[in-house]
């Protein structure tokens, strides 16, 4: 089945995808995901499915995954094991096989797999009198939106803030996305932090600052939500210590990177790169780390 797009511009599926890897191994491959791709899964008992298309870029949903096929000489096509909206960038998780695809889903369902996200949000320094908490507000689902509850789906959210704009109403927030609900982050941050995120037009019920778009360059369609890094376990095929964590983070996109420095906001270096981090310990620059991953 194909998903026809508006654009016939198409771009090689191999050499595109080839530098969005961040990482693989025998089991996973983790993708740099850009902005504007639309990522949906429809798991059931027998199969894992996927519909992967872009307005821009793609012409049908097996285009890119066709692509990463060829790149790792599957026999057949990765599955999805986990979504991102369509305006987030980042670690996109997808399995290689059907027993990896498993692994990771008992994983998340176990909620071992830890998600980490940055994120810009309309609200200074004094929007966040305190610097870190915990979001536990449940959803509830209407048309596709979402929005807080009473009674609905249980929804925890921790938050960090990481630096706050000298000169407009920005800040940057860390988030850990405890449970997995759909636009959790988002919601989130716009109704019980009250800063939305930047370029969220659905939750945002307010005019962004003029003082933003004075200052920076901030393009109508781009939300500035960012999946920096997400970790889970593997197994070492042998030694003492068979278990550990491996986690797998993806830069900063240059605009997100951009905004902060226009906005004077002192980024750590170790939140805007990517990395391969084993036991929260950065892998050796030239390391195989797929040495440690050789066993599901």
């Amino acid at each position: 089945m194909t998903f026809p797009s508006t654009s016939t511009r198409l771009v090689n599926p191999i050499s595109y995808w080839s530098k969005r890897v961040l990482y693989a191994d025998r089991g996973i491959i983790v993708l740099n995901k850009p902005s504007g791709l639309i990522c949906q899964t429809e798991n059931d008992d027998n199969a894992y499915s996927v519909r992967i298309t872009s307005t821009t870029t793609f012409q049908h949903s097996a285009y890119h995954l066709t692509g990463l096929r060829q790149i790792f000489s599957l026999s057949c096509n990765p599955y999805p094991v986990h979504r991102l909206d369509k305006g987030t960038t980042g670690t996109l998780l997808l399995a290689k096989t059907l027993q990896s695809a498993q692994s990771i889903s008992q994983q998340l369902q176990q909620r071992t797999v830890e998600k980490f996200y940055l994120a810009l949000v309309r609200g200074g320094d004094k929007s966040f009198p305190v610097k870190s908490g915990v979001i536990n507000v449940p959803l509830q689902y209407h048309n596709g939106t979402a929005s807080l509850a009473r009674k609905g789906k249980s929804s925890l959210t921790e938050w960090e803030v990481l630096a706050s704009s000298p000169v407009a109403p920005l800040t940057l927030l860390r988030f850990k996305l405890m449970t997995g609900n759909k636009h959790q982050l988002r919601v989130h941050a716009a109704q019980s932090l009250l800063a939305p995120i930047l370029g969220d037009h659905v939750y945002s019920k307010t005019a962004q600052s003029p003082v933003i778009t004075t200052l920076t360059q901030v393009p109508e369609d781009r939300m500035y939500l960012h999946a920096h890094e997400v970790s889970f376990f593997k197994y070492r095929p042998s030694g003492p210590h068979k278990r550990f964590r491996l986690s797998i983070r993806a830069p900063l996109p240059h605009d997100f990177s951009r905004i902060c420095a226009d906005m004077k906001m002192n980024v750590n270096s170790s939140d805007s790169r990517g990395g391969i981090l084993v036991n929260g310990v950065h892998a050796d620059e030239g390391q195989d780390v797929i040495n440690y991953c050789t066993k599901e």
